[in-house]
């Protein structure tokens, strides 16, 4: 495989390209670009067709848009074509994925647990999860070795409803922390603790991530509710203390 697919060229799928594209030729199918972007940004923007003539795709949609996206492409897909989303969440995604791509297209769900803020140094030795769905012993092992060889990412094999009940904490908890820090504007200021320093971190990586995947991250999560409703429950009870 020399060639790579996007579709969806959004804060990630920008971000993502700027890794892929020392290793492959990288095409983009996005019909909703801002003009400053297609201006800035290097990169191969094709038609849909032309992207799916390519035999490794990523779906770089947010959730909320996924479902129609994969009915845009289901029926245009190569034989043997390998699909793989960078969804927040897991569930959802993979059983869409299953429901509507043909039985002769590879599916691999994946969830980097990075992206432009955390992973603006770079991302050798971050996280990335691999839920396999339908994926050949070939193409497995080259996806695994190019992740971890080339990228140098720390690959963790999870079923998607040990993601998503994980990540009802790793991610829905913080990014909820982390917005309501960033809405707060909170300052950066002189009299500062180690502790307050941390906020400022999470305000600092979370701050700039979009509001769809924010949305993403705390309604797509099944597991999400309960978490945020214990949270908010401790916090009330923490409140009448004061």
């Amino acid at each position: 495989m020399n060639r790579i697919g996007i579709i969806g060229f959004g804060s990630f799928g920008q971000f993502i390209h700027n890794f892929l594209k020392p290793h492959f030729n990288v095409f983009v199918h996005d019909t909703h670009l801002p003009e400053k972007i297609i201006e800035s940004t290097h990169f191969q923007n094709v038609t849909l067709d032309e992207v799916l003539d390519i035999d490794l795709l990523i779906l770089c949609v947010p959730v909320q848009f996924l479902e129609k996206t994969l009915i845009d492409i289901k029926d245009k897909l190569k034989k043997g074509t390998l699909v793989i989303d960078v969804s927040s969440v897991k569930m959802k995604p993979i059983e869409l994925m299953k429901k509507h791509l043909p039985q002769n297209v590879d599916i691999l769900g994946t969830h980097p647990l990075f992206g432009p803020q955390s992973g603006a140094n770079g991302i050798k030795g971050l996280n990335m999860v691999l839920c396999p769905v339908r994926l050949s012993e070939a193409k497995s092992r080259c996806i695994y070795q190019f992740l971890e060889d080339e990228l140098e990412l720390n690959l963790l094999d999870r079923t998607p409803e040990v993601h998503d009940k994980q990540m009802a904490y790793v991610q829905a908890l913080t990014h909820f922390i982390g917005r309501a820090i960033n809405e707060m504007d909170i300052p950066d200021i002189e009299q500062k603790t180690p502790a307050y320093q941390f906020l400022l971190d999470i305000k600092k990586n979370l701050g700039k991530d979009s509001l769809d995947l924010f949305l993403t991250i705390e309604r797509e999560n099944p597991y999400s509710d309960d978490v945020l409703g214990e949270f908010m429950e401790e916090l009330n009870r923490l409140k009448t203390l004061i």
